[in-house]
């Protein structure tokens, strides 16, 4: 079992889930990793990388990026099925113990499961909501991921807290518009909505006049391939939490996510140093003609 960690990390977990490794026969090893800023948000260092290469079972318990989830070297050995993994990144003991973390996981994998078989026969994802969100995408073909806290067999990945299905629409097709009211990933909730324009899968506009849309602007424009739209999930925990942390409401039952930049983890070919995550309220999703978001409401029969 391999524990990757940082200095923001909750080093009361990493030692409880290593006391907990150790109970059950198996050994563990801490690696600590730099912080990173907003420029190598997904690079893990060479020696940690190397690392997992002799490791089974890889938990993710960084406080400041997501590189245990979307560093290249970890998609290449999940694909080789020599890893399986639980991503339990950028979150406070809070969020490990409460809200999200309390759900039935055995009843949100059946509902993602469900979802899932649902979207693998889908051709085509078409996503508005209150706020203006107008947003469509060819998907058919692309990885459907089921993120509801098992990952039993090498290859698989899960989060904790956890609850959501994803998919990365087809490269270079999203088109629309994204209107974020919700979290968003190392930014917050925003003061207002922030509009995102969307043309051939790549964001060419952000507008808003809150510090939060101007965080995000340079961020965009400045970060290489930050511009892109990496996934669409739709959150199934019914018992997450609207507490405006990001992790907690993405997962949340009815809320959607759009996130930008990096893709490689949901099968594509676009490596970004960031993967950011934007939640929408009240969401509409058909899939083809399929509504299986209903203004906030998940429909499954």
């Amino acid at each position: 079992m391999a524990l990757v960690c940082d200095p923001q990390s909750e080093m009361s977990m990493v030692y409880a889930l290593a006391e907990a490794t150790e109970s059950l026969g198996a050994e563990y090893t801490i690696l600590v990793m730099p912080t990173r800023g907003t420029a190598r948000k997904n690079d893990l260092p060479p020696p940690i990388e190397r690392a997992l290469e002799a490791a089974d079972c890889l938990i993710g318990l960084t406080g400041s990026c997501g590189a245990p989830t979307y560093s290249r070297a970890v998609k290449h050995l999940f694909d080789k099925k020599r890893l399986r993994a639980i991503s339990m990144v950028m979150r406070s003991l809070e969020n490990y113990t409460k809200g999200g973390a309390l759900a039935d996981y055995d009843a949100l994998l059946v509902d993602g499961n469900r979802l899932a078989a649902i979207w693998r026969e889908a051709e085509h994802i078409h996503i508005t909501s209150p706020a203006g969100t107008n947003l469509s995408a060819p998907i058919g073909g692309e990885a459907v991921m089921v993120e509801c806290g098992f990952a039993t067999e090498p290859g698989q990945e899960a989060a904790f807290s956890d609850g959501e299905v994803s998919q990365m629409p087809r490269a270079g097709a999203a088109e629309g518009v994204v209107v974020v009211d919700g979290p968003i990933a190392h930014i917050g909730v925003p003061d207002t909505p922030i509009t995102l324009r969307v043309t051939a899968g790549r964001v060419t506009s952000v507008e808003g006049g809150s510090p939060q849309a101007t965080e995000l602007k340079q961020i965009v424009q400045t970060i290489r391939d930050a511009d892109n739209i990496a996934e669409i999930g739709i959150g199934l925990n019914p018992a997450c939490r609207r507490n405006g942390d990001f992790e907690e409401e993405k997962k949340a039952r009815g809320l959607v996510h759009v996130a930008i930049g990096d893709n490689i983890f949901y099968g594509g070919q676009v490596e970004s140093p960031v993967h950011m995550d934007m939640v929408i309220y009240q969401p509409t999703v058909l899939l083809d003609d399929r509504t299986v978001v209903d203004a906030g409401s998940v429909q499954l029969d």
